[in-house]
């Protein structure tokens, strides 16, 4: 099993309804994008490190899964997309379970 975890801070000047399509997005992946086995994404609490930010965890049973993430045009086209725009920066990482 892979987890891929995404963090992304939202620039200042980003409303609260641009944020929640962002979200939105970010949680269509999951019946957009084949292979996920599970995704989990919300804005982070605050009560540690950025107030600011989204949140996302992305399971994959494979590698192989996890490729097609990240090049299927759900994610390349609309999700990616939005991160150059909204984001102010991101850390993501991935491991396996």
């Amino acid at each position: 099993m892979i987890r891929h975890i995404f963090i992304g801070t939202f620039k200042a000047e980003v409303g609260d309804a641009i944020k929640n399509s962002v979200l939105a997005d970010l949680r269509g992946m999951k019946e957009n994008i084949p292979g996920i086995v599970d995704l989990h994404a919300d804005f982070s609490t605050g009560w540690v490190g950025s107030e600011n930010s989204v949140v996302m965890t992305v399971d994959f049973a494979t590698k192989a899964d996890f490729d097609v993430y990240m090049s299927h045009p759900y994610h390349t086209e609309r999700v990616a997309p939005q991160g150059v725009k909204y984001l102010s920066g991101y850390v993501a990482a991935q491991f396996e379970l």
